[in-house]
């Protein structure tokens, strides 16, 4: 089945259900929103009409338009055959940390460090090369900066000027050419132009920056500058930048200030994530990570950022810090490839970056510099006037001194992206199991863990990149009658203003197939290699513990008056649970193989060791078979790497979905019997919700003074213990 990809998630309540007919008329007063919309061949306004839209914005080009919809007429539009996707027209900003540190001397420390002056020594200074900055615009008055021309796309002014100073400072990190008083940029004879697609805020709507880019492909400019970014990806600006890429434009653009990400992509931001870009991170004086630099694997290469005095707004100067100035470093550094080389491709001269720049970091490519640091390549080969005059020993145009600007803080808010970062937005611990029905059909279970986050509203499920539900309450996505096959999903999260979260862990699912007369006995698929004649089945019968052991064994860290002794020495009597060198470790977390190993030997499943498809559970792991027929049964599964991470430490949510899902566990979650909510901090979203509310009402578990369960919390080996003894007992009652 083929599904229309959705990339950027529309409001609460939002879901673009195929309607049966064009021609929808929108209820009087109704709200209308902007959105991009795509084709599949060209742009069809009337289409856009018999919906009930109204176009704004063309890209013809790309087959995209800018048009003003209804929720329902959005939905009418999407269900279209000849439209490729909907998206809305999110707000980008620009992305800088300023610093209120004022440097002494105008000079810029990273024209030196990038080896600058070794190009203009070589009569290489960019002349002849058209570099458009698309941002706020420039000051076209600044005595520092030439501007050749520009464009303005913001709707309340046709003068590229800026009335912002951002532009402009990255602006000065090209093109500023007034030697006498320091401020000359990497590139300081390109012809320069202003792209105002941000406005005085630094903020503007996805629209206004496709139709600078629109613009700068239509003027035939060799190199954009963009320092300003967003989370939240854009089918419709990837397909600009693509098609720059293609007319042979080099797009640098700043990999943003949100810090150290702990998945693949990390924290990049859009459009630096993008293939056809190159993304930009920061380095300090040090030519170490800036603080704030965004790490992950787009990140391509690494140019000053930290007090980078620059031009700035009207006739003034100033240091400003953040992957904002060190993206101009790059596309100056391109200027001056592209004026030696005017027969070297895009992509040839993106290489010859790559293989220049300083190795930082790890060895090789790495999330934090990319290749290394930016550094300009000896061009003394290359066919120039080698008699030309360095920038720095030429006459000033003007005799015009900038002034110094005391640059606040943060002059543009602190997050003027407004594109939710808190720790937790990306769910994580996504798996999956696969469930045969009787007629041989599957379903694929997907289950995350919510993140601790109140601001999150809903889930959206991604199966081979393409968007297929949203799930509004819980977290658990049941993809119906699946055909064989292997598959890749993903979650992510989106917050009340509609911003969605990077994309999880992707977890790849093998779907086997299955035929009705084999039975459907709602297991997950054996794993490759696997014999599925002797998969193991639980059958519903009365439980009963095991028979004790003779020599049972002790722990000398569990005496009479620990609060967990009886269940410890009940399950340690059984088997169930064992120590090491007679200790028992009490207070430690339980871990995932432990946790298993532990419900196996209740259950009395087979141990013989096994092969797993885990690279880290060995045939030699003390639980390889338990955990074999728990992922065989669909009680747990494995994460997006393929490992299974059997020393992993288990939540106490994690506990209540595991013995929810082997023992049947089922309750309406986050109330009990008469109604009332049993813990404040859990609700049908929480990991384990149904397991924790049944583990409570039969006395099994019991929360915090504070009213609260905190399902986020590590699990101890004796509460793991004292729960598992107690929901032995209560099995044994209920069954008798």
């Amino acid at each position: 089945m083929v599904y229309k990809r959705i990339m950027t998630a529309l409001m609460l309540g939002v879901l673009l259900f195929a309607y049966p007919g064009a021609g929808l008329a929108s209820a009087a007063g109704e709200e209308t929103d902007t959105y991009l919309v795509g084709f599949q061949n060209y742009i069809n306004e009337a289409l856009i009409e018999g919906c009930g839209g109204e176009t704004g914005e063309t890209w013809e080009r790309i087959a995209a338009a800018e048009v003003e919809l209804t929720q329902e007429e959005a939905a009418c539009l999407s269900s279209q055959d000849a439209v490729s996707y909907i998206e809305q027209n999110n707000t980008v900003a620009v992305d800088e940390t300023a610093t209120a540190t004022a440097s002494p001397a105008l000079k810029n420390w990273g024209i030196e460090r990038v080896q600058a002056e070794d190009a203009w020594d070589n009569g290489v200074t960019g002349a002849g090369v058209d570099v458009a900055v698309i941002d706020t615009g420039i000051s076209t008055s600044h005595p520092s900066l030439t501007v050749t021309g520009g464009f303005s796309a913001v709707s309340y002014t046709d003068s590229y000027d800026d009335d912002n100073g951002h532009g402009s400072h990255t602006a000065g990190i090209i093109a500023a050419n007034q030697p006498s008083v320091g401020l000359v940029g990497v590139a300081p004879d390109v012809n320069l132009y202003a792209v105002k697609v941000l406005d005085q805020d630094g903020q503007g709507p996805l629209a206004q920056v496709l139709t600078g880019i629109d613009w700068a492909i239509a003027n035939d400019i060799d190199v954009i500058s963009m320092s300003f970014g967003t989370l939240t990806n854009s089918n419709t600006m990837r397909s600009m930048l693509d098609e720059a890429y293609e007319e042979g434009i080099i797009v640098a653009a700043a990999a943003g200030n949100r810090g150290e990400g702990t998945l693949p992509e990390g924290r990049v931001e859009f459009p630096a994530r993008f293939d056809s870009t190159v993304a930009v991170g920061a380095v300090d004086e040090h030519n170490e990570r800036a603080y704030f630099s965004a790490t992950g694997e787009a990140v391509e290469i690494a140019a000053p950022g930290v007090d980078i005095v620059s031009s700035y707004k009207d006739a003034t100067y100033g240091p400003l810090s953040g992957t904002s100035m060190a993206t101009p470093f790059v596309a100056g550094a391109f200027a001056l490839l592209k004026e030696a080389y005017p027969e070297k491709s895009a992509p040839e001269l993106r290489a010859m970056l790559q293989d220049e720049a300083i190795d930082l970091g790890e060895s090789g490519r790495d999330p934090n510099y990319g290749y290394g640091l930016l550094q300009i390549p000896d061009l003394s080969e290359s066919a120039l006037d080698q008699d030309k005059e360095n920038p720095l020993e030429s006459d000033d145009k003007t005799d015009e001194k900038p002034v110094e600007e005391d640059i606040e803080e943060n002059p543009l808010k602190d997050d003027p992206i407004q594109t939710p970062e808190e720790e937790g937005f990306t769910p994580a611990d996504v798996q999956s199991r696969v469930v045969y029905n009787e007629d041989g059909s599957a379903d694929v279970h997907v289950f995350w863990d919510k993140p601790e986050n109140e601001t999150i509203v809903s889930h959206r499920i991604y199966r081979d990149d393409e968007f297929v539900e949203s799930v509004e309450n819980g977290n658990l996505f049941k993809d119906e009658s699946v055909e064989p096959g292997t598959y890749v999903y993903e979650v992510s999260a989106v917050d009340v203003d509609g911003n969605e979260s990077p994309k999880s862990e992707p977890v790849e699912v093998d779907v086997k197939e299955k035929s009705a007369q084999d039975g459907g006995d709602d297991t997950e698929a054996p794993a490759d290699g696997d014999d599925d004649s002797d998969q193991p089945t639980d059958e519903e019968e009365a439980f009963t513990w095991p028979a004790k052991l003779e020599n049972p064994p002790e722990f000398t860290d569990i005496n009479e008056g620990y609060w967990a002794s009886e269940p410890i020495q009940e399950l340690s009597d059984r088997g169930i649970i064992q120590g090491n060198d007679g200790y028992f470790y009490p207070g430690d977390a339980i871990r995932r193989g432990q946790a298993v190993a532990m419900i196996g030997r209740m259950l009395d499943w087979e141990n013989d060791p096994a092969k797993t498809r885990f690279p880290d559970v060995t045939k030699n792991y003390f639980a390889s078979g338990f955990i074999a027929h728990a992922v065989k049964t669909g009680y747990i599964g494995g994460f997006a790497d393929g490992s299974f991470r059997p020393n992993r430490d288990i939540t106490r949510g994690q506990m209540a979905a595991i013995l929810g899902n082997v023992f049947d566990l089922e309750m309406d979650s986050g109330a009990g019997g008469d109604g009332e909510v049993l813990f404040r901090d859990v609700n049908a979203k929480t990991t384990g919700a149904d397991a924790i509310v049944y583990l409570a009402e039969n006395d099994i578990i019991s929360g915090y003074d504070d009213g609260t369960f905190r399902p986020g919390e590590k699990l101890t080996r004796a509460q793991f213990a004292s729960i598992f003894y107690k929901l032995g007992e209560h099995l044994i009652e209920e069954s008798s």
